[in-house]
């Protein structure tokens, strides 16, 4: 992929003559993708050599960058045009609103200065601190490396007694980093500085991690916890002859320096120098923008400030939450299996638990009767609260942990009078659950009732549940908490939607800032068919978000987006597991799946039954905006919801619910013959609609070849057909009747060996 670059710069004519792939400013708006957005903070006296050098190594990437070129604007530059600056560069000013996925702030010749005595010093800081909320990843250079040292971690430099000028050998101080990964165990860098970093004080910041160094050279490479802060301290960016320039610019000035060390063949200056490092540069910038920029930052540039800053590169995850639904939690010999799971893996530290569920098909869920017994009251939910009392003491009985059922159902009992307390009532399953669990396997207990906190219109209220259930994970590394309820301003217990716990499920996720988010249920993952129209379903390895979203707009039974939306917004990855059979690795649901392998070319197929579809047939009707304004107003006033409309160049074909139009179709049918006078207008009822949704739609012609193959081969007609936007699903209109014939079909056409 090409590396972007603004019109007529001119590192553009250097890098096309050495075959380099970069793209202009023109070019570019010819490209459907998303660039990574890089900006280059250039401190360099010579500043063409620096971006002709730093382009270079950025476009050799199968990345598209987009580049753009920053100046401090508290420093003028001497060796450089002002014509150059103006065209080139832009100031903080100009930026400082925008967000990058990369940085790069540069060396300086500026070593032998305390930092604070540097002209462009106040402005270098608040770009550096502006940086931790716009910039996914920086990478500091040389000087730059150690004033973002000295500015973030209070990192002095030492002056060295001479400089150090030459190419050295290097050595990785940590093999498995992502950084280096590809590098030889010895490789070359070029150095030219006269200050340097002491491994003491690196060593003694907990949040730093050497990477690389050098015998003679030194701390060569640094890198944050987070992987938010990378520290070169050499130039790997280098051309062959830039050291070289360097000593005879000092040696014709009288400075009698001396001969870079390992650079010209036997140390005589006046043969081409020998480069040692070119390969290992291009792997280390490559390296950066793909494991640190790439495959990290959010697909929408603005969600950076709010990103996580968890590093997905540890050798081990740190922190995973699970979610036991009411089927893994409905009894105690399912109690016992959630315990062996939670135990199994010592990263499992947060628990959010439901319900009991159904302990058989006939069995009743603890939150359905305790919603009776807040309804109806008296005897009738005396009675029912007797039974659930005797449930949850068998489960006590036979975990033999310590928690006081009775105590607890009384305090139930009295709330079952008071009509203020119905959410209270409702919540005491998960609140149960929670606090047997949290016994079962010595885990602390967080109550969401003081932790999680819904705003005054009953929704999420993220900034005090961060602060509040933060605080309260910090002071408990291992804890249990019920999910479906929060707290409302008013300081009472308020109930989600059914489904609720997948909420505070991923409501502790995101607050905890965990690698992982576990959905533990009684299905090995998402299956690919409805399992009562295709028998024993495969489950998916892996699917993104949107294709999730596809899904379960088209009716399949899967986590809906509400539900989960905080693990999304963070990206964080989940993962469909069944407490049942916990060595199948079940369904991972990701943003991006295009590193992860699968064997099947479609992620699932949904639908539902029961549509209308109205064809509007009129001359020139897509040329006259007015008509079809006039035809969609018609079904808006009516309070009928479009599901989808599809379009031909004299046509409408809009799909409704039936239900939606059953009692009203004459009425509707002459209203568009009134005000729309079509040429043609049919009405067909007992409509089903299929959706086949796959990362692949886009890309493989064979993809809709197989599926319209599948229905022509079981004879099935296809009423309408349509590609979405997003190019991941598609969209197939047959007849009612043949709704479970076609989804067979096309489920055998993709999974048959």
């Amino acid at each position: 992929m090409p590396i972007k670059v603004p019109n007529n710069l001119p590192a553009v004519k250097t890098l096309t003559e050495e075959n380099v792939f970069v793209m202009t400013d023109t070019r570019a708006m010819t490209q459907d993708i998303r660039p990574l957005q890089i900006l280059i903070l250039n401190l360099m006296p010579t500043k063409i050599d620096t971006e002709t050098q730093l382009t270079r190594l950025l476009g050799n990437t199968p990345l598209q960058v987009e580049l753009e070129l920053l100046q401090v604007s508290s420093h003028k530059s001497k060796n450089t045009s002002e014509e150059h600056m103006i065209a080139f560069y832009k100031t903080f000013d100009q930026i400082k609103h925008k967000f990058y996925d990369g940085l790069i702030i540069t060396g300086a010749p500026v070593e032998l200065m305390e930092f604070e005595e540097v002209e462009y010093w106040d402005e270098l800081c608040e770009i550096m601190e502006w940086s931790k909320r716009h910039v996914h990843s920086t990478f500091h250079i040389c000087w730059g490396a150690q004033a973002g040292l000295y500015y973030h971690y209070g990192i002095q430099k030492r002056t060295l007694a001479k400089k150090l000028s030459g190419v050295y050998k290097h050595t990785l101080d940590y093999k498995k980093g992502m950084l280096f990964r590809g590098f030889d165990d010895e490789f070359y860098v070029p150095h030219s500085r006269n200050t340097t970093v002491d491994r003491e004080d690196v060593e003694a910041v907990t949040e730093l991690k050497i990477i690389a160094s050098s015998e003679a050279a030194g701390i060569y490479a640094i890198k944050s916890e987070n992987d938010r802060q990378i520290f070169i301290m050499g130039h790997s960016e280098y051309d062959a002859d830039t050291l070289q320039k360097e000593y005879l610019r000092d040696k014709n000035a009288g400075l009698n320096p001396e001969i870079p060390c390992n650079y010209f063949p036997d140390d005589d200056d006046s043969q081409e120098p020998v480069v040692k490092w070119r390969s290992s540069a291009n792997l280390l910038y490559c390296n950066w923008l793909n494991y640190f920029v790439y495959q990290t930052t959010t697909y929408d540039i603005n969600q950076i400030a709010e990103e996580s800053h968890a590093d997905i590169f540890q050798d081990d995850i740190n922190i995973k939450v699970a979610k036991f639904g009411g089927t893994s939690l409905a009894d105690a010999e399912q109690f016992k299996k959630c315990a062996d799971i939670i135990k199994a893996e010592p990263e499992r530290k947060y628990i959010v638990v439901s319900a009991p569920g159904k302990r058989t098909k006939d069995d009743d869920k603890v939150t359905d009767l305790l919603i009776a017994c807040a309804e109806r009251g008296g005897a009738e939910a005396e009675e029912l609260l007797l039974k659930i009392q005797a449930r949850y003491k068998a489960m006590v009985r036979r975990l033999n942990v310590a928690v006081d059922i009775d105590a607890e159902f009384a305090q139930i009992m009295d709330a079952l009078t008071d009509s203020s307390k119905k959410d209270y009532v409702i919540s005491r399953g998960e609140y149960l659950n929670a606090k047997i669990l949290a016994a079962y396997v010595g885990f602390d207990f967080i109550d969401a009732f003081g932790s999680i906190y819904l705003d005054k219109e009953g929704k999420f209220d993220e900034t005090t549940t961060r602060e509040v259930l933060g605080r309260l994970m910090a002071e408990h590394p291992y804890a249990v908490i019920p999910g479906f309820y929060g707290t409302t301003p008013e300081g009472s217990i308020k109930t989600f939607s059914r489904g609720g716990s997948d909420i505070t499920g991923a409501i502790v996720a995101a607050v905890a800032g965990t690698d992982i988010y576990e959905n533990w249920t009684d299905v090995s993952g998402l299956l690919m068919a409805d399992p009562r129209i295709v028998d024993h379903p495969l489950s998916v390895p892996v699917i993104t978000y949107k294709e999730l979203r596809e899904l379960a707009y088209m009716g399949a039974a899967v986590l809906h987006e509400d539900t989960i939306f905080p693990v999304i917004k963070l990206e964080i990855p989940i993962n469909i597991r069944n407490t049942n059979e916990p060595e199948n690795n079940g369904t991972l649901i990701v943003k991006n799946a295009d590193y992860y392998q699968s064997n099947l070319s479609i992620s699932g197929i949904s639908g539902k039954t029961g549509y209308t579809t109205i064809v509007v047939e009129k001359d020139k009707l897509n040329e006259n905006p007015q008509i079809r304004a006039d035809l969609l107003d018609i079904f808006a006033t009516r309070g009928i919801t479009i599901k989808n409309i599809l379009s031909g160049i004299d046509s409408l074909n809009i799909i409704v619910h039936e239900s939606d139009v059953k009692k009203c179709e004459k009425e509707l049918t002459a209203e568009i013959e009134l005000k729309i006078k079509p040429n043609r207008l049919a009405v067909t009822h007992d409509i089903a609609m299929i959706a086949i949704v796959g990362r692949e739609l886009g890309t493989s012609p064979a993809i809709a070849v197989k599926v319209l193959g599948a229905l022509a081969n079981r004879k099935i007609n296809i009423n309408l057909i349509d590609h979405g936007s997003e190019k991941i699903n598609m969209l197939i209109g047959v007849d009612g009747a043949d709704y479970i014939p076609a989804i067979q079909a096309i489920y055998t056409e993709f999974t048959s060996m």
